[in-house]
């Protein structure tokens, strides 16, 4: 299902480019898309359903805080932004609307690949210079995309 927005292809490539943002940053990046919400979660906001998806990847459990979710719900067009305490820190409310944005616009364009190349880069930049990996900078969680 997910070849309707990601081919295989693309998906490795956003693996990859996930591996290669947190070797140079302490954060720790998941992508996760779903195409529609779980029966139990009908009556929750797309907010709420990122944010269970987000405790029960563990991206809470960083030893930094440094988690980062990008989640889309296909099926709802609509997509979350979460970011744990350590990256919320580093990067203000602003940079995450201004990427919202960016993400919305390509989204509606159905270039969801693009969109979400250019967001990590983004991300990746900003945070090689806020947040860069100290010691051994361990691969906290697995950089595949997940699709539900």
């Amino acid at each position: 299902m997910i070849e309707k927005i990601l081919n295989k292809e693309e998906l490795k490539r956003l693996s990859e480019q996930i591996g290669e943002i947190e070797k140079k940053t302490s954060a720790e990046i998941r992508v996760v898309v779903r195409h529609r919400r779980h029966w139990s979660e009908r009556k929750l906001s797309p907010r709420q359903v990122a944010e269970r998806e987000f405790m029960a990847l563990g991206m809470t459990k960083t030893k930094q805080g440094t988690g980062i979710l990008v989640f889309i719900l296909v099926g709802e067009r609509k997509f979350e932004l979460m970011a744990d305490h350590g990256i919320i820190k580093v990067l203000p409310e602003e940079f995450w609307t201004s990427l919202a944005g960016k993400l919305s616009d390509h989204f509606s364009k159905k270039n969801f690949f693009q969109g979400l190349t250019v967001s990590l880069a983004e991300i990746g930049e900003v945070l090689e210079s806020k947040l860069p990996p100290s010691g051994a900078n361990p691969d906290e969680l697995p950089n595949d995309i997940i699709e539900e």
